[in-house]
């Protein structure tokens, strides 16, 4: 008796080979990038993510989503949701990051406080490296600049902010949830050890995906020149590309900039293990798209006169970077929430309008009634 074979696939057979040579080939550059990974780990990824992540759980599941969503409701609008705890899945992304946004975004919809169509819009807004990160690792560790780093985060969060109102303009703004039923109203909030039992499973999964894609990128970086080192990189994990990025020289900060953008596949992998099947990806990833010339933009606009960068790969050179003035900057970005806001008030007259003529095409359309007298 027969039994039938197992698909092959090809692509994850050649990484696993990849793999396999890559740690016969190279074993001190894998024991290296492996412990990079373990002490970032168990530095500041512990400290930025694992607390955020209990922090999301404990906020989303006690039912205070809706009363921190009034600090961030405006950007709420603007984006065009109507869901109070959107809010909320705003503010954890700002503190915390890619990793308790998802955390908290799943939680939402478990807790059916969003929809997954707005789960989905949300998550372009969102899914950004967190302030300790990118301030004091990026910005002061590598760049050697807090102000740059000050200006990496509010370049991220605005291009977020601004990427997800355009694709929900393009998309289609999602309907936000009916009232709950009452079953779910009164359903018993989980115990703490459960809480934080999932929050302590959670970060080991994203601490093997650091270390599996930081091991990649470092047998990237032995194949090619060390100029196109950077690249694969930032494709594949966003601290190993930040590292990479920071030795370039010239474009440091830009490169670095690029990195946190495109948060690489990683970061996305670990997206996808914590939001639910139902919460669509296609927004994030067009997001990603759109987010890398916003963010760029933003960046160097925001970039104040007087700021140096420091390069840790030139010793004792500081190259001053001139840009352009603050209100120049804001100015700038008053006129992009302007056409924001704009293109929602065109977008919510369309529809209103094709309500009335809907109306009117379907009772044109129905036959004319016999009367009889």
């Amino acid at each position: 008796m027969s039994k039938s074979c197992k698909p092959l696939h090809p692509g994850l057979f050649l990484l696993g080979a990849a793999t396999a040579a890559l740690v016969f080939a190279a074993p001190q550059t894998c024991v290296e990038a492996l412990q990079q990974g373990l002490a970032l780990c168990g530095g500041p990824l512990l400290v930025s993510l694992f607390p955020f992540l209990v922090v999301s759980a404990l906020i989303m599941r006690s039912g205070a989503g809706e009363v921190l969503g009034v600090l961030l409701w405006p950007v709420v609008r603007c984006i065009g949701l109507h869901s109070r705890s959107a809010g909320s899945v705003l503010l954890i992304g700002l503190v915390g990051g890619f990793a308790p946004a998802a955390a908290a975004a799943a939680e939402a919809v478990h807790s059916r406080e969003v929809t997954p169509q707005e789960a989905s819009a949300l998550l372009p807004a969102c899914i950004c490296s967190g302030p300790s990160f990118v301030i004091l690792t990026v910005g002061e560790q590598l760049l050697g600049s807090r102000t740059a780093g000050v200006c990496l985060f509010v370049a991220q969060v605005l291009a977020g902010w601004l990427t997800a109102a355009l694709l929900c303009r393009v998309r289609g703004i999602p309907e936000p949830l009916s009232a709950p039923p009452a079953a779910a109203q009164t359903e018993p909030p989980p115990a703490l050890d459960a809480i934080l039992a999932q929050a302590a499973v959670t970060y080991l999964k994203l601490c093997g995906f650091v270390l599996y894609f930081r091991l990649l990128a470092a047998g990237c970086g032995l194949l090619l020149p060390a100029a196109l080192a950077p690249f694969p990189a930032m494709l594949l994990e966003v601290c190993s590309g930040c590292d990479y990025a920071a030795r370039t020289g010239l474009w440091a900060s830009g490169l670095c900039c690029a990195a946190l953008s495109v948060q690489g596949t990683s970061v996305l992998l670990q997206v996808r293990t914590l939001c639910p099947p139902e919460v669509s990806f296609k927004p994030l990833l067009w997001g990603r798209v759109l987010h890398l010339p916003l963010s760029l933009a933003l960046f160097y606009l925001g970039l104040p006169q007087s700021a140096v960068e420091s390069f840790n790969t030139l010793c004792a050179r500081v190259v001053p970077m001139q840009r352009v003035p603050t209100d120049c900057a804001l100015l700038v970005f008053a006129v992009c929430c302007i056409t924001a806001c704009e293109a929602c008030r065109l977008t919510e007259k369309k529809a209103q309008n094709a309500v009335p003529a809907n109306k009117n095409c379907s009772a044109a359309c129905k036959p004319p009634q016999n009367v009889v007298t």
